[in-house]
């Protein structure tokens, strides 16, 4: 009996089993209980309205009589049955004349009153005469609903105990001990020893899934001895094939030198086609080379060529305005009016000329940023954090009119070595690119700026939710001169800049197809050295 009762607590699947079973009940004992105390709450406090409604319809008038004659034995005797009604615990009559008659204890809390006018009919008159207060005390029906549900709750608690234990035993005779027999018959199985069928004893003939297992085990352990003697049929097969492999590996070697000489004659053929190809490359490239220099010279030659042209004009326009001033000055009837007159429009010819050439040496300097070595500038240690904000502090100046947010995700602490005009030029190029043509539709604009260090160089990434730019014209953003917006002032020669500048630092900057924010992002990659330190990764707003 004590193998039988520690079996039966040691069981985890019957324990689970008890306790679910034990607290599902518990739950729905708890809310029938609470189901049932309500019920009997509300027919209490409705068994006491009902007295409240007897109390108004058989004795207001009897009160309302006696209080008008004033017959205080009358009234007195009146307020005693009502106090010896069922739940009533005080009664308490006033009349207009300030008189009280009270009977009972008044309960502050706990309690349901009511209050009934007093009325005395006369006639056809209703006169008031004063009024009548009942107090029904509810303690003695809480005391009677907490009996009620101590009393449910115990023997509920009883009955669950008494199923949950006999379930216990149940789950213990029906399925543990089995589980227990077949989880030792399955530790003790051998391939190498004599075949035991699994056997339980009480279920020899009823078909239940313990039977089945036992089938299914008993079926199993014959399949894999069966397997294990094709094992050993195969293993000296295995042998016998061993015997063949160094035959046909001999026969490999043979193979493999006849094809070693194929492919040393194929080679000498491939080195004389790699030299043709050579050749023909050298001529593609000095061919590309020859159409880009005349781009060039085009894009130089138009930009060149059209304020010089203006000055031109406006140069040929100030003879004019000269000639005229002369004539005019020696003339008799020569005005004040006609001279101002001519010396405004040559002092718009004048300022023309002047901005003019002004755009002209602009581009002239920033084909020289494009085609000049700036190298020259010693290498310095800067903080990359610090140099971007910088950078973009100095965008928002430039461009107070747009409203830009930007987020830079790099260490505070990273300290890197390069030529810092290279850089500043790299980054000032790529966000007046974005400030210039990427936010025209947007009210808001957005860049997201980040960095990785991974020990010999630094990556960094700059990307907007910008316009973006399109297939086409991401093939020639590098190009010298290649614009969208040449009619709206743009020269084509930032991208450009900012490649040559990253070529100088012997590193890349390429275009990401598919940024995060939907526009343009650009990696800046190059060598440096630095000790970063760890810090968490900001993840992108």
């Amino acid at each position: 009996m004590q193998i039988l009762t520690s079996q039966l607590l040691k069981s985890p699947i019957g324990r689970k089993l008890t306790l679910s079973i034990i607290l599902f009940s518990s739950l729905i004992t708890i809310l029938t209980t609470g189901f049932q105390l309500f019920k009997d709450y509300n027919s209490d406090v409705s068994r006491i309205s009902e007295q409240f409604d007897s109390i108004e319809k058989v004795n207001l008038e009897v009160l309302a009589a006696s209080i008008w004659v004033i017959d205080e034995r009358l009234i007195n005797t009146q307020i005693d049955g009502l106090i010896q009604l069922p739940d009533i615990t005080f009664i308490a009559i006033n009349d207009d004349s300030g008189q009280e008659w009270e009977a009972g204890i008044p309960k502050p809390e706990n309690t349901i009153e009511k209050s009934f006018p007093l009325t005395y009919n006369s006639g056809n008159d209703v006169i008031p005469v004063g009024s009548l207060l009942v107090q029904a005390d509810l303690r003695a029906v809480y005391d009677k609903l907490l009996d009620r549900a101590i009393v449910i709750l115990i023997s509920n608690a009883i009955k669950t105990f008494i199923v949950a234990g006999f379930i216990l035993f149940l789950v213990w005779f029906q399925i543990t001990r089995h589980l227990l027999k077949l989880s030792l018959y399955s530790q003790n199985i051998r391939i190498d020893t004599d075949f035991e069928p699994l056997i339980f004893t009480d279920k020899q003939h009823r078909q239940d899934e313990f039977t089945q297992v036992a089938h299914a085990i008993n079926t199993m352990q014959q399949q894999l001895r069966v397997s294990f003697d094709d094992i050993k049929k195969s293993k000296q097969e295995l042998q016998d094939a061993l015997a063949d492999r160094e035959r046909l590996l001999d026969l490999e070697r043979s193979y493999k030198e006849e094809l070693a000489r194929q492919v040393k004659e194929r080679t000498q053929e491939l080195e004389q086609s790699l030299l043709v190809l050579k050749k023909a490359q050298e001529v593609l490239v000095e061919q590309e080379k020859m159409a880009a220099l005349g781009g060039l010279v085009s894009g130089v030659a138009h930009e060149i060529n059209t304020p010089i042209g203006i000055c031109l004009t406006a140069a040929s326009t100030q003879l004019v305005h000269i000639k005229e001033l002369i004539e005019l000055i020696h003339s008799e009837n020569a005005t004040l009016e006609e001279i101002n007159s001519i010396l405004e429009e040559y002092q718009q010819s004048c300022e023309l000329i002047i901005s003019n050439i002004t755009r002209a040496s602009s581009l002239i300097q920033k084909f020289k940023t494009v085609a000049a070595e700036q190298s020259l500038e010693e290498k310095c240690s800067l903080n990359l954090r610090e140099t971007l904000q910088d950078h973009c502090d100095s965008m928002k100046l430039i461009y107070p009119n747009q409203q830009v947010e930007i987020d830079i995700n790099v260490d505070p602490e990273l300290v890197i070595t390069t030529n810092q005009k290279l850089l500043k030029q790299i980054v000032t190029n790529i966000l007046s690119n974005a400030y210039a043509h990427a936010f025209t539709d947007l009210q808001q604009g957005r860049i997201y700026i980040e960095s990785e260090f991974d020990g010999e160089h630094i990556n960094i990434a700059i990307q907007d939710n910008g316009c973006g730019i399109s297939a086409e014209a991401a093939t020639h953003i590098f190009e010298p001169f290649y614009t969208t917006t040449r009619n709206k002032g743009g020269t084509g020669l930032g991208l450009s800049a900012a490649f040559n500048a990253a070529t100088l630092l012997k590193g890349s900057i390429k275009l990401d197809t598919a940024p995060i924010l939907g526009g343009a992002c650009f990696v800046i990659s190059f060598p440096t050295s630095s000790d970063p330190i760890e810090m968490p990764v900001i993840p992108l707003p």
